[in-house]
């Protein structure tokens, strides 16, 4: 595996593109296998970024995602350390070809992102904050299913997840407190006007 401690997306993203290279199909399982440790971020932010590629467009990949990160999600409010998949979700997979795909979206997204975030206020991504990311994430995550039967929709809410995602994958406290202001921000002003 070629990850780093600087860059633990890219080096995630190579150990997938190796796989893949062996014509290995990439499933969930896959990534919950190569992330270790550090499953909870990585499993939010990689099915996330794929429903915000052009890979959206595939049937039942945002409900699949946004299943998987409704059960990733209630196992960190619940304060598991490992994550615990059912084995048919675990087994859900894309095709090397498709894998490659994904991979040349998330490529040059992985690298500018990485330049982006780092590790700061750490303990933002711990604790009550981690959870109330992961309950977001949830209510973000239940959108998805409706958001499939209108093309593309679904990329706004797999755009909120991977950001939730990347903030405990790099433990950037920072940019988990930024998408919490902008989350409640915008319902707070959806719910002002709607009423």
């Amino acid at each position: 595996m070629t990850d780093t401690t600087d860059r633990p997306l890219a080096g995630l993203l190579e150990a997938i593109a190796e796989r893949a290279a062996k014509g290995e199909s990439i499933s969930v399982g896959t990534i919950q296998d190569i992330a270790g440790e550090r499953i909870a971020g990585p499993l939010l932010f990689f099915p996330a970024m794929i429903v915000v590629s052009p890979l959206s467009l595939i049937p039942t990949l945002p409900t699949i995602v946004g299943t998987t990160v409704v059960l990733i999600a209630s196992q960190l409010i619940a304060g598991r350390k490992t994550i615990w998949l059912p084995e048919r979700l675990r087994r859900a997979s894309l095709s090397p070809e498709r894998t490659q795909k994904a991979l040349e979206f998330l490529r040059p997204a992985v690298a500018w992102i990485e330049k982006l975030s780092k590790a700061r206020l750490t303990f933002l991504t711990d604790g009550l904050g981690m959870r109330l990311a992961a309950f977001v994430c949830i209510l973000v995550a239940l959108t998805m299913p409706p958001l499939e039967l209108v093309p593309g929709a679904s990329t706004s809410a797999g755009s909120i997840i991977a950001t939730f995602g990347l903030a405990l994958t790099t433990r950037d406290g920072l940019l988990l407190l930024f998408a919490l202001t902008l989350v409640f921000g915008g319902a707070y002003l959806l719910i002002r006007w709607l009423f």
